[in-house]
């Protein structure tokens, strides 16, 4: 979907409200971790206002993770917000390479490929089922969500395994 600029500056600042829902397959295809998606509802308004243009709002869906810890599958309802703001791409090189404000090229603003990326940043590299996830033992592999496993799980830098030694004397 692309927001046409002189919608925009015939509003004189009143903003023009958008929906619209972006594919779900592109954007698994486009992310490793997303297993399963619905699709993507954007709500959101454009404004303009003095010489910036703003476009704000919200993206929502279900995501299908497995867990990085435990390998348990889940869902996980995300609300993305974005917000980004342009300039007519003359006054954008005015202004410093460290500004958020993206350079306006043409008449039209081009929402699609800008959602996505803010969609697709907001997914975890890593996604966990809870927070405190415990995950799988490495051992023997049981899950420590759900039982507790009997494996000791004591790591001994082995350039120190004889100092250990020399501490059982001692008792």
């Amino acid at each position: 979907m692309n927001i046409k600029v002189s919608d925009l500056d015939h509003l004189k600042g009143e903003p023009l409200p958008f929906r619209l829902t972006l594919d779900a397959d592109e954007l698994k295809r486009r992310h490793q971790e997303i297993r399963g998606l619905t699709p993507v509802e954007v709500s959101g308004e454009a404004a303009k206002l003095g010489n910036l243009y703003y476009v704000k709002g919200e993206m929502k869906s279900d995501v299908d993770f497995v867990c990085a810890r435990c390998l348990k599958p889940f869902t996980r309802h995300t609300a993305v917000p974005f917000a980004e703001t342009f300039a007519p791409a003359e006054s954008a090189e005015d202004e410093d390479q460290d500004s958020d404000i993206l350079p306006l090229e043409g008449d039209e603003i081009e929402l699609k490929p800008l959602l996505q990326e803010d969609f697709l940043l907001a997914i975890p590299a890593f996604p966990l089922c809870e927070e405190e996830c415990k995950g799988l033992c490495p051992e023997c592999g049981v899950n420590r969500n759900e039982q507790a496993c009997e494996c000791k799980h004591e790591r001994i830098d082995p350039r120190l395994a004889g100092l250990a030694d020399f501490f059982k004397d001692s008792k």
